[in-house]
């Protein structure tokens, strides 16, 4: 499809506006609010519809007035031109369509059919069944599109290019979503929550029940005849077995207790020899043990604290230290605090002085710059204002108006000479030329005929009249010899003589269809045509007469012609019109009148006029070919004649505009000048040249400050570090060390003093430390010793209160004690264990089976008991299993309503597992087929749109990166650079991945549309390109107009130029607002 032309009646800010868009590449310029959306909605309403009301921005109804919609002119790929008519008021939005004849203006064009269309049938017919959503994705792209890559990480651009290639592609990822969830809600593979899981748990419970429930209703009073016997049978059962088991019980408890019997029987006899220890009070083994540890330990730290107050007495002899050195450390400390200071302060006196001197060289140089003139004094006094800037700043944009235009002259007239010179060669080839046609003309006027006329138009009159004649004497010619052979012919003769009428008669017609022009352009074949069958009829009529008596009506005839020659009034009606004829078209008309009738004469007469008229026919059309060739070479030669008296004329102007631009150059040179006298500055200096030197001055002029900053600092450094001298002189005298040390470095002698001082307060402290711990070490002995004695007299009255002698008896009575405490707790324990879970009488009975039976023979006993209990146990076991069986029976007899209940559920939960197993198997069916046409995609359709994409792109960044390339996995795009390394997306710049992004979208748009190539919209899409770029993206604009029509939208100059420089056979449609219509 290719556009040809937009009329918008009202849209937006548009209306009654005409735009012409037949061209390969149309560029539509504008400021902002010119129009440029607005026209490119038009374009893409046209094509595909109004949007709804509740979209305003995109609908566009109109505001200036007219009826909101328009008309658009197209042609398809076979070249037929249509117009669709679309009004949101008309038809409901919907296309009329109609075919146009003729040219592309409505009042010329002819309606053939005009039909409301659907939108799917248009779409379906004229745009390749292209929607409006792929549309907007790939055709008409936005900077918008393009902004949002900036938001989209590698893997979400992949999957938003990979969704706007394929028709549909959101549709499909979310029908494929949908299709997920579903399938997992009927089934997975290990869940448990899922419908068909639950029906089919359903199924094999209602199954078991019906398992569960018998058919037959017999036995039903022999069933509660059983039940009643058996019921009795139990309950006697039911007593016995108690009574049974409780004697079991006991005798089980006697068989495991009896070695605990025993046990507690010896365990009393021990308690016995050492009952002594329960004199002891509870808790005295660890009072005890806490007075014997503490009081070992009181001896133990005595004795450490002795020795430690005998080393720090003879420590304390060894310290000596001098009070005046420590009476000097506040006063030294305050001091040194300025070292580091004063240190420094010294240290950058070299360089404040290396500093001044570079601040003074930099001030004199910069002067220097200025004016060689120019002294510190009047750097001092000058002043320079807002209005002085302003001033040099406006006589330099002036001077840079003035340099420019003068360059722009130039340029122009470099250009219009380099065209003079141009024109100048054409002229003298065009003259060349003609020269070389008029000697041909010249040439064809000097044939062998020697033709007249000189121009087309009497060549061809003349050639006209003449072939006329021939033909008018032809035939009458033809007509009488027809008449002299009718007499002697016979009837085969008669034949001959109607077919060669009927050939001259033919001959005839097709050289009147050929002159009246019916036949077009093959008149000139028909009118040769025609010549031949006259001439071969005249051929067979001459032969008709000549049959007869051949050489003597050949003499008549020559001599008849000869007669006629020698006298003209004797000639024939034809004869006399071919000669009349012959003196307009040639020179020297009886000489080829002669050669034409004296072929008359011979017997192959037809022939040598056809061969006549040919040459004749030949010559004339050589002729008419020099005239045109002359003619059109003087058409050329008087256009470029024409166009280089233009070119003198526009540098003739250029010249004349240099001269004034000259003049007024000078006045402003002369302002200028009075200028810079007033302000004392060079008259030689421009005005870049003079805001250089207001630069300069004010930048010496911070130097100088600096320098007088400098110079006040430098005189208060040397008065600190004289004071600093002083004190540290007057602190040494008493220390020889600090004395040697005091002229070479004042610090280091102070710091020598200090270290002598804090020797000193160390040694000081050190003794005072000492004082104060043996201090210490007197009082806490003094507490230790009491701690002594309390503890001792502590254990005595524990051995008095035991009733024993001394400490080794207290200690075996303490073991004892604790000997004691573990028999009364195996004691307690096995009593507990022989009496749980036993009344009183019950432990009698027990006591007394202990008394009277042994080992063995409660063994024995154990046996018996239990052969009788599970004898009645296996009775009543089998007992109440035949009432269970019994009562089962008789609950299946009386249950069929509740089988017919199951039976009615399962089925219904039968018919609901088929239908979600059906549901399941479409579902599958579903994403089997997406999996597949996604696959299709990827392995069909990517490669190809990759390559492009490559190409693209390669184009776009001047070779930069090389390939592009899809994660078919995670839908990511990355590239690869020139030196063949790959690179993600996402870590590209804006600029670049908005580049990639609109390769991208090209592809694909080319990809999808290959069979109807549908106009590309890009609406300021270069802005973030650097100049490089922009001219790579121009290229690649005139590549892709050779394969379809391209419409770019832009309010920027640079782009505007860069496109009408590089793409040919390209519209430029300005726009201007309203304002300035």
């Amino acid at each position: 499809m290719r556009l040809v032309e937009a009329h918008i009646d009202g849209y937006g800010r548009l209306n009654n506006r005409r735009v012409d868009l037949d061209a390969p590449v149309i560029v539509v310029f504008g400021p902002n609010e010119a129009g440029k959306s607005t026209l490119f909605g038009f374009v893409r309403t046209m094509l595909f519809g109004f949007t709804k009301r509740s979209n305003l921005s995109e609908r566009q109804e109109p505001i200036h007035g007219g009826r909101h919609g328009g008309r658009l002119i197209f042609r398809d790929s076979s070249g037929a031109s249509y117009i669709i008519n679309r009004y949101a008021d008309e038809a409901g939005g919907k296309p009329k369509v109609r075919m146009l004849e003729g040219s592309f203006d409505s009042s010329t064009s002819t309606d053939v059919i005009e039909r409301i269309m659907e939108q799917a049938n248009w779409e379906g017919q004229f745009l390749g069944s292209m929607n409006a959503r792929l549309y907007r994705q790939l055709y008409a792209i936005t900077l918008t599109e393009l902004n949002e890559v900036s938001a989209l990480s590698g893997a979400e651009l992949g999957r938003h290019l990979y969704q706007a290639g394929w028709d549909g592609g959101k549709a499909i990822a979310a029908a494929e979503k949908e299709i997920m969830q579903e399938l997992d809600s009927l089934f997975k593979l290990k869940g448990t929550n899922q419908r068909m899981s639950n029906q089919w748990k359903m199924l094999e419970q209602f199954d078991a029940e019906l398992r569960r429930i018998a058919d037959g209703i017999d036995r039903f009073n022999v069933l509660r005849d059983d039940s009643e016997s058996t019921e009795n049978a139990i309950i006697e059962v039911s007593v016995k077995l108690p009574s049974l088991q409780q004697d079991l019980q006991l005798l089980r408890k006697a068989v495991h207790s009896r070695p605990h019997w025993l046990r507690i029987q010896e365990l009393l006899t021990n308690r016995k020899k050492i009952a002594y220890a329960e004199r002891l009070l509870t808790g005295s083994e660890q009072i005890w043990d806490d007075l014997q540890r503490q009081y070992a330990e009181m001896i133990e730290h005595i004795e450490e604290l002795q020795q430690e107050k005998s080393l720090l007495e003879r420590q304390k002899s060894v310290l000596l230290y001098d009070n005046d050195f420590i009476d000097k450390g506040a006063e030294t400390s305050a001091v040194l605090q300025d070292a580091d200071r004063i240190r420094s302060l010294k240290q950058q006196l070299p360089e404040l002085e290396l500093e001044m001197q570079g601040l003074d060289v930099s001030i004199g140089t910069l002067v220097t710059s200025i004016s060689t003139e120019w002294t510190e004094r009047q750097l001092r006094e000058l002043i320079v204002t807002v209005a002085d800037r302003d001033f040099a700043r406006g006589k330099l944009e002036i001077w840079q108006t003035f340099r420019r235009s003068e360059e722009r002259i130039q340029a122009e007239m470099e250009t219009l000479r380099a065209e003079e010179r141009e024109l100048l060669l054409q002229l003298n080839d065009s003259e060349e030329r003609l020269r070389k046609v008029m000697e041909r003309l010249e040439d064809s006027g000097r044939g062998r005929f020697a033709l007249l006329p000189d121009t087309k138009p009497s060549l061809t009159a003349a050639w006209d009249a003449f072939d006329e004649a021939l033909r008018d004497w032809e035939l009458e010619r033809a007509g009488a010899i027809g008449k002299v052979g009718a007499k002697s012919q016979s009837f085969a003769g008669s034949g001959l003589k109607l077919a060669g009428l009927c050939g001259v008669g033919g001959a005839l017609a097709v050289a009147g269809a050929a002159a009246s022009g019916l036949l077009g352009e093959t008149s000139g074949i028909a009118t040769i045509s025609a010549i031949t069958i006259g001439g071969a009829s005249v051929a067979l009529l001459l032969g008709m007469k000549f049959y007869g008596n051949k050489r003597e009506n050949g003499r008549s005839s020559h001599v008849a012609r000869i007669s006629s020659r020698s006298n003209r009034a004797g000639r024939s009606r034809g004869e006399l019109r071919v000669y009349e004829a012959l003196e307009v078209l040639v020179k020297e008309p009886d000489k080829t009148y002669a050669t034409l009738f004296d072929a008359t004469s011979t017997d192959q007469t037809s022939n040598l006029v056809v061969s006549l008229r040919s040459a004749i026919r030949m010559e004339v059309q050589e002729r008419l070919d020099a005239i045109s060739e002359f003619v059109r070479m003087t058409d050329i030669r008087i256009e470029n004649r024409s166009r280089l008296d233009r070119i003198r004329g526009e540098l003739s102007e250029r010249g004349d505009l240099a001269e004034v631009a000259v003049r007024k150059q000078q006045l402003e040179a002369v302002e200028w000048g009075n200028w810079l006298v007033a302000r004392s500055l060079p008259n030689h200096m421009s005005p870049a040249a003079a805001l250089e030197a207001f630069e300069i001055a004010e930048s010496a002029l911070e130097r100088l400050r600096q320098y007088d900053r400098l110079y006040a600092r430098q005189a208060t450094t040397n008065k600190e570090i004289n004071s600093y001298q002083k004190n540290a002189e007057k602190l040494c005298a008493n220390f020889p060390n600090s004395v040697r040390e005091l002229q070479s470095d004042p610090t280091l002698a102070m710091q020598l003093l200090q270290a002598e001082i804090q020797r000193h307060v160390a040694i000081q402290a050190q003794a005072d430390g000492i004082i104060t711990r043996i201090e210490q070490l007197l009082i806490t002995l003094e507490n230790l010793q009491s701690k002594e004695a309390t503890i001792k007299q502590s254990l005595n009255e524990l051995i008095v209160q035991a009733g024993l002698t001394d400490e080794v008896e207290y200690a075996t009575a303490l073991r004892d004690r604790q000997l004691l405490a573990d028999l009364d707790m195996e004691l307690t324990r096995l009593q507990i264990e022989l009496t749980a879970g036993l009344t009183n009488e019950r432990l009698e009975q027990l006591q007394a089976l202990f008394a009277q039976f042994d080992e063995e023979q409660l063994a024995e006993a154990l046996e018996e008991a239990k052969v009788q209990e599970a004898n009645v146990v296996e009775l009543q076991f089998e007992l109440l299993e035949k009432r269970g069986r019994l009562n089962q029976a008789r609950e299946q007899l009386m249950q069929a309503d509740e089988r017919q209940r199951l039976i009615l559920e399962r089925e219904m939960t039968i018919a609901g597992l088929e239908n979600n197993m059906e549901r399941y198997a479409v579902l599958m069916i579903s994403k089997a087929l997406i999996d597949r046409t996604k696959r299709i995609y990827e392995e069909e359709r990517q490669p190809v749109v990759l390559q492009t994409a490559s190409h693209y792109f390669r184009t776009l960044t001047g070779g930069r990166y090389i390939r592009v390339s899809v994660n078919v996995e995670q839908s990511g795009i990355r590239v690869e650079k020139a030196d063949h390394s790959m690179l993600d997306s996402s870590l590209l710049s804006r600029g670049t991945a908005e580049q990639l992004y609109l390769a991208m979208r090209l592809a694909l748009a080319r990809e999808s549309s290959q069979e109807e190539k549908l106009p590309l919209m890009l609406d300021d899409l270069f802005v973030n390109f650097d100049s490089e770029r922009l001219h790579a993206a121009a290229r690649l604009v005139a590549e892709l107009a050779n394969e379809r029509q391209l419409l770019l939208f832009t309010c920027h100059e640079k782009v505007r130029d860069v496109l009408l420089a590089i793409c040919k056979e390209t519209i430029l449609v300005h726009l201007s607002p309203p304002e300035a219509v």
